[in-house]
């Protein structure tokens, strides 16, 4: 190669060194501003989620009636907009029951968003939210309070004159008037499903809250960007009857004339709250928690020559037989039994030894039978039958082969129930079914002594009972600075 073609090598080396330098240097640059900006936006945010934070600790102040108001700095906010929406947000809560719906509030709550490059803090209802690459979250909590079995929500609405302020800070007030009690129904609620529903931009945010730290069965609605929260109003069932049908007509008695019950022993046409939830609520916790490691005769199967059964709870997973007689001694604590499957007493006895206050209770997924000669009841001469309760999801008596002459001394409550006595049961106590038909020599008496009892039947554990609902609107006003 000449001495000239060494040159133009050289110069067009240069030139390229130069172009990748500068693609280099554009390149680094380019990325550097957009990783700048997304640090200042993140920056700027986080400022803004702590003024929120704030001005939401504030603007509840003003809304409970603990300051009249209170001025706030949101920092920064020159990076993105700041808007005030009066319509943005709804809560409705209302109480559902399976003949009526009772609403007890439905309106707007407000929102004050600032809206940034990549991310967006809001101030909604009490509580502080985000939203990040199309994803809902909570940054404080709201003004709602679930407390044993008291539900207190004092819905904090926001309203103001500026819907694009262009100014962080200002002054939050209360509005003229006192909070609003909208619909405020009896307390204590005597039945149905409180509901909580909640439409929102945030209502991811608000899934979170309900599901974690609010309690209640929650589930949320993408397509209409709702969550909603329900929980269970206990009912109370009392028995000043022997029996209680829930179906028009539901008893009926073809055997010996004497055997019938008078008319102002049963009521029919009663509507009564399922079990199932309450059952599946125990078949839950007793599968994750039992003591059927103390008593080796409680097996996959069911109970087996158990003799004597102490304080506790034992659980069966699956159909349950009764082998041999089961005595329980209660000195020390009630007992819990739980089937998930049908239980099947058969020819045993199930008998509580002891005269102590306390009982057992059976929880039976499925169907309850007896044959011959089965027994239920306690060791004393007098009826006690609130101390033997069986919850039961499906039937009763139903698949027995003849019956036989059990005798039960129980509460039972099985509102799912057709039965159809076909030997000679005797049932003392009380009742719960769907319907009832006895035969032959069947018969079916009160316990006096449950006069004035009552059994809760609740959602289960998982539902959160409620008992007491308090709910309020309470208006502020945010005034910014111009």
């Amino acid at each position: 190669m000449n001495s000239g073609e060494r040159a133009q090598s050289e110069v067009i080396g240069v030139v390229l060194l130069l172009g990748i330098t500068i693609a280099a240097v554009t390149v680094t640059v380019a990325t550097g501003g957009a990783a700048l900006g997304l640090v200042t936006d993140e920056a700027r945010s986080s400022s803004v989620e702590n003024g929120m934070s704030q001005l939401s600790s504030q603007s509840s102040l003003v809304a409970l009636g603990e300051t009249d108001a209170r001025r706030f700095d949101l920092g920064s906010v020159d990076g993105g907009q700041l808007r005030l929406d009066e319509d943005a947000g709804r809560v409705a809560v209302r109480i559902e029951r399976p003949n009526e719906t009772v609403e007890t509030y439905n309106g707007s709550i407000g929102t004050l968003e600032y809206v940034g490059e990549d991310r967006t803090v809001a101030l909604q209802g009490g509580g502080v939210w985000a939203a990040q690459n199309g994803q809902g979250r909570m940054i404080s909590p709201p003004e709602y309070h679930y407390r044993g079995s008291t539900l207190t929500f004092p819905v904090v609405r926001l309203t103001g004159d500026e819907s694009a302020p262009s100014s962080g800070t200002g002054v939050v007030r209360r509005a003229p008037g006192d909070p609003d009690a909208v619909d405020a129904p009896d307390n204590p609620l005597q039945n149905g499903t409180v509901v909580v529903e909640v439409q929102s931009d945030y209502y991811e945010g608000w899934y979170d809250f309900f599901s974690q730290r609010a309690d209640g069965d929650v589930t949320k609605d993408d397509a209409n960007r709702t969550t909603t929260a329900r929980l269970v109003v206990p009912d109370e069932v009392g028995f000043e009857r022997t029996l209680t049908v829930g179906q028009s007509d539901g008893y009926s008695h073809r055997g010996n004339e004497k055997k019938e019950l008078r008319e102002s022993e049963y009521m029919e046409g009663v509507s009564n709250p399922s079990p199932d939830s309450l059952i599946a609520s125990e078949v839950e916790s007793a599968a994750d928690e039992n003591d059927n490691d103390d008593a080796s005769c409680v097996t996959s199967s069911g109970f087996e020559d158990c003799g004597t059964l102490g304080a506790g709870t034992y659980y069966v997973d699956g159909e349950a037989t009764v082998d041999g007689d089961v005595d329980f001694n209660t000195t020390d604590g009630n007992i819990t039994v739980v089937v998930d499957g049908d239980m099947n007493v058969g020819n045993s006895e199930l008998t509580v030894l002891d005269d102590s206050d306390n009982g057992v209770k059976y929880y039976v997924n499925g169907s309850l039978d007896f044959q011959g000669d089965g027994y239920v009841g306690t060791a004393s001469e007098d009826i006690e039958a609130e101390r033997n309760q069986f919850y039961v999801a499906e039937g009763f008596l139903d698949g027995s082969q003849g019956d036989g002459n059990p005798t039960i001394e129980a509460i039972v409550y099985a509102p799912n129930a057709d039965v159809v006595t076909k030997g000679n049961p005797t049932l003392r106590g009380a009742f719960v079914t769907r319907t009832l038909e006895t035969q032959g020599n069947a018969k079916v008496e009160y316990d006096p002594d449950l006069a004035g009892k009552e059994i809760t039947i609740t959602g289960g554990a998982g539902e959160n009972p409620i008992t007491y609902l308090h709910v309020s609107e309470n208006v502020v006003e945010v005034d910014f600075d111009r």
